[in-house]
Parts: structure tokens; C-alpha cells; sequence
């Protein structure tokens, strides 16, 4: 055997042993790997005043997480006192006030004989959804979805800290691993830059793109239901994170808010928050001004590249949330965009062998 392929095979042996290692760690760090790529215009700006590379990696740190974990961590917190608070009574009250309103709704003649209802029936119908003994089987699966909740947002919680902790020896360690790599690899300088700068530039597109959808979103829907004394900046994280699900994003949060409102408030506020949340956030903010925002976006820092098209990004991120979860919007696009540069290296490859022939 020779030396080289005994090598391969030590390594490939060693390799495996390694994986079964850190096997739980594996997606926090390729996490925090994915982040400390998407952050380098900043980390390059950050380097012109600070020299020392521990520095660097601190600061970096700090500000992943000041702009992308701490909103959440206060979510949860917030989340949590609000279990902590909840009050049967009160939600009883509630759900009789919808109860009697669905009660008092009148659907058109034509409706019911063309889909031939009766009016007792469907009376009946909304009687049996808002009994006594369906309240407190929903309340009972509330509680056990709370529960669920929780644990998942301490699992959660640990997946973050570990990701900070794997980002700052991302960057700290991040320079001399990646010559060693760009030296082990069989492909050219040019080539593996290649590689690296694709998946580096489109991760910053994307994690900025997500960044700016929920701060922008979020803010302006805070900016309502402070208006109506409720608790701006919960509500905001949460519409933030809400608008980055596809197809469906806002509604999640402001149907439920509109509800409320309609049971605490009366109609209008209901209705003013409903037409807001549609017009003003869905239509003119996301489908108009959230584009140039993302436009405006210093590509200084992302070192202007032909990045995923934007439709194949918003594709990556569904098919990574249905795959991986939360942490699949970051995962997503960047296995898509590590693709689509193999495809181009071969591509380069396939064209200067041609050459040569």
C-alpha cells in the first residue's frame, strides 16, 4: 500500500471517529461557520481599527449576538412570564365574547340555500365549539403545547450559546484554518477562492435579507399596537420572526392580535390593525419598500457578487425550514449556493480542458 493512500485511509477511519465525537455539535458549528462567513464585510471593517485577532472574534461576537440572539433570548423570557400569567378566567371571558359574536352574524339568504344551511344548525354548531367541556380541552392542549414550548426554547437556547461560543473560535481560528484548507485541497488558488467567495457573499446577501425583513417589518408593526397599549416590543420580535415564514409570514401574528384587540378594544381597533397589517406592511412595505431597502444595503460589505437569484433564495429557505428548522433559513441557501459554485467550478474546468485539447 502506499504511503499516500494509507494516509487517505487513516484519515478517512480518524474522520469517522471524529464525527461520532462531535455529532451533536455538528449543526451549531456549521451554524456558526455559516454565520462568521456571512459577517466578514463587517469583520473587515471591524479590523481597521481593531488589530489583534481575539479582539476581532470578541467583537464579532458581541454583535451576532446584540443583533440576531438577544431579541430572542428576550422573547423567551418574555414568553415566559407570560405563561406565568395567564388567566383561565379571563380567556373563558374572551371566548364567550367571540362565541356571542359569531352567534349574532348573519349570513346572507342565498348563502345558506346555496350551500343549504340551516341557521339553527349552524347556531348549534358554534353553541357545541364554545361549550364548557371543549374550552377546557382546548385550554388543556394549550398547556400541553406551553409545555412543549418551553422544553424546545431550552433546547433552543443551548443551540444558541453554543453557536456564539462556535462562532468566536470560528473567527479566532478562522485565517489560519482556511489557508491550511485552501492548501490541502486539490484545486487552484483561483478555484477555491471561487468556492469561498460564492458561498461567502451570497451567505451575507441572505443573512442581511433576513436581518432587515425582521427588524423593518417588526418595527412597524410594534409601531401599531403601541398605538393601542400593547407590548410593542414583544410583539414586534415576534412579527419579525413571524415574516420571514413564507406564503403566510405576518398573518400569524396580527390575525391573533386582531382578535384580541376585537375582544378587548371593540371593532375598530380589530379592524384598524387587520387593514394596517395588510396594506401598510404586506403590500406596500414587504412587496415594495423591503426591495430597495435590501438594495441600499452597503454591498461593500458583501463584496458585490452574482449572488442567488431571489426567487431560488426564497426556495432555499422554505425547502431548509422544512428540512432543518429555524436554523434551515441559514442552511438552506447556503447548500443550494454551494452547489450552484461546484456546478461553475466544473463548468471552468469543462472549458479549459476543452481549451487545451
Amino acid at each position: 500500500m502506499k504511503p499516500q493512500h494509507f494516509i487517505i485511509l487513516l484519515l478517512l477511519v480518524s474522520g469517522y471517529f471524529l464525527y461520532l465525537v462531535y455529532e451533536p455539535f455538528v449543526q451549531a458549528i456549521a451554524i456558526a461557520i455559516l454565520l462568521m462567513l456571512a459577517t466578514q464585510g463587517i469583520a473587515r471593517r471591524v479590523a481597521r481599527t481593531i488589530r489583534k485577532r481575539w479582539q476581532i472574534s470578541a467583537v464579532m461576537t458581541l454583535l451576532l449576538g446584540a443583533m440576531f440572539f438577544a431579541p430572542l433570548v428576550y422573547l423567551i423570557n418574555a414568553a415566559a412570564i407570560l405563561v406565568a400569567n395567564i388567566d383561565a378566567n379571563e380567556i373563558h371571558m374572551h371566548l364567550r365574547k367571540i362565541e356571542q359574536f359569531l352567534q349574532s352574524v348573519s349570513l346572507p339568504q342565498e348563502w345558506l340555500e346555496q350551500f343549504q344551511l340551516d341557521p339553527a344548525t349552524i347556531h348549534d354548531a358554534i353553541a357545541n365549539i364554545f361549550s364548557e367541556q371543549h374550552i377546557n380541552s382546548y385550554l388543556k392542549t394549550a398547556g400541553t403545547f406551553l409545555g412543549t414550548m418551553a422544553a424546545h426554547s431550552a433546547v433552543f437556547f443551548k443551540d444558541m450559546v453554543l453557536i456564539l461560543v462556535f462562532y468566536f473560535f470560528a473567527y479566532f481560528y478562522g485565517e489560519p484554518v482556511g489557508h491550511f484548507i485552501k492548501r490541502i485541497l486539490p484545486l487552484d488558488t483561483a478555484q477555491t477562492q471561487l468556492l469561498f467567495n460564492e458561498l461567502s457573499n451570497s451567505m451575507g446577501v441572505v443573512f442581511f435579507s433576513i436581518l432587515v425583513t425582521a427588524i423593518f417589518e417588526g418595527a412597524l408593526f410594534a409601531a401599531v399596537v403601541l398605538f393601542f397599549g400593547l407590548d410593542a416590543v414583544l410583539l414586534g420580535i415576534l412579527y419579525g420572526f413571524a415574516s420571514l415564514v413564507p406564503v403566510i409570514g405576518g398573518a400569524l401574528m396580527w390575525v391573533p392580535v386582531s382578535l384580541y384587540l376585537w375582544s378587548t378594544q371593540g371593532a375598530s381597533a380589530a379592524i384598524i390593525v387587520a387593514l394596517y397589517s395588510i396594506v401598510v406592511i404586506s403590500i406596500i412595505a414587504d412587496t415594495f419598500i423591503k426591495p430597495m431597502i435590501i438594495k441600499e444595503i452597503d454591498y461593500k460589505l458583501l463584496k458585490e457578487t452574482n449572488a442567488l437569484n431571489e426567487i431560488l433564495v426564497f426556495f432555499s429557505i422554505i425547502a431548509g425550514l422544512a428540512t432543518f428548522g429555524f436554523w434551515g433559513m441559514i442552511i438552506g441557501p447556503a447548500i443550494t449556493t454551494l452547489f450552484i459554485a461546484i456546478l461553475k467550478l466544473y463548468d471552468q474546468l469543462q472549458t479549459t480542458l476543452k481549451e487545451e485539447l
